[in-house]
């Protein structure tokens, strides 16, 4: 016998609906500080240069403290730091208006507006994912939250479409007429007995 698999009905202790709108408000502000700190970083590079100037490196022997005299390292480091906040920014920026989109789409019940929050977290976590397989493997922790949580408002956008797709085809009990009459405004069909007057 195939067991019927479940839905989840809840987000932790919260409904699908107010546990979407939690959830937006809470990638919305992440997001939010997220982009104003990388801004100050790549608007102050120089302070941001001058710590790292004086950074840890982890080597087979152990660790050793490595300091940047040569210019070209210094210029091509500060470059990579462009870069990578650069990238970081955009997805912040993506990240804040999905979660806009997500916070207005469960409170107006349009499922439609759900789909950027639910296709830019599956990159947050594939990009997750490649963290944990370079340095951070204590993440996969926030990877499991990260599903259940996305499989959570998945629902709540599918239970969504197909609340819409069943109103959109209202079906009309039959009713039955003792004198024989069809109802007014309404066209005679097979079987109806017409009465002339």
């Amino acid at each position: 016998m195939m067991m019927k698999f479940k839905f989840p009905k809840k987000l932790f202790c919260f409904e699908l609906k107010i546990g979407a709108i939690i959830t937006g408000w809470f990638h919305l502000l992440l997001s939010l500080l997220g982009g104003i700190l990388v801004l100050i970083i790549l608007f102050n590079h120089e302070l941001y240069m001058h710590a790292m100037d004086y950074f840890i490196t982890v080597v087979d022997n152990g660790t050793e403290l490595v300091v940047f005299q040569d210019l070209s390292q210094r210029n091509i480091l500060e470059l990579e730091m462009k870069i990578v906040f650069g990238i970081y920014l955009f997805i912040c920026i993506v990240n804040f208006v999905a979660a806009a989109f997500l916070i207005y789409g469960a409170m107006k019940d349009n499922h439609l507006l759900l789909v950027p929050w639910l296709s830019s977290e599956v990159l947050g976590m594939f990009i997750m994912l490649c963290a944990i397989f370079v340095r951070c493997p204590i993440l996969i922790i926030v990877i499991f939250v990260r599903v259940y949580i996305w499989y959570c408002i998945w629902t709540f956008y599918r239970d969504m479409r197909r609340g819409k797709q069943m109103t959109g085809f209202p079906i009309e009990p039959p009713i039955a007429f003792a004198t024989g009459e069809a109802p007014a405004g309404k066209p005679p069909s097979y079987g109806d007995v017409v009465t002339f007057k």
